[in-house]
């Protein structure tokens, strides 16, 4: 009977483990975004959005753009690109226009934080992705390697 139930609870977790193990970072993204990928490269990315426009910020290891108001709720979309490595797209930061914005965002695509206050997931290709809020901004963020996030995100 105890091993009946065990393998019944098995089979109860187990597909929640493999969905959180293929995770698509593509499928949180809001929808004016989807024809972005995480890992796509910069030459690919200026291909797709010929509005957003670099920005120099001085840093040596990352590209940045800027998209402003892409969108209906959002207000400015940051990009962080690699300077290695074909140069991916790494990490978004979403300015929305407002708070009620982000917190519909987050319960529709998000859920509930599972690790501490921010989200935290592995991709199908078993890199770390993590999302965090503050004020009316969303970041999204993937462990690539040669990034800034590569070293110390659990990859």
């Amino acid at each position: 009977m105890k091993r009946s139930i065990r393998l019944f609870g098995l089979f109860l977790v187990f597909p929640f483990f493999m969905q959180a193990q293929n995770f698509n970072a593509k499928t949180i993204l809001p929808k004016s975004l989807s024809k972005y990928s995480f890992g796509m490269s910069l030459d690919n990315f200026t291909g797709k959005n010929n509005a957003a426009t670099r920005v120099t910020n001085g840093t040596s290891f990352r590209i940045e753009y800027q998209d402003i108001a892409p969108a209906k709720d959002i207000k400015k979309v940051t990009y962080y690109f690699d300077t290695d490595n074909n140069q991916p797209l790494y990490e978004m930061i979403i300015e929305f226009d407002d708070q009620q914005s982000l917190n519909n965002h987050c319960s529709q695509k998000l859920g509930s934080p599972n690790d501490g206050k921010q989200w935290k997931r592995t991709t199908k290709e078993g890199y770390t992705f993590k999302a965090w809020r503050f004020s009316n901004t969303l970041v999204y963020a993937v462990g690539l390697p040669s990034t800034e996030w590569e070293k110390g995100w659990d990859n």
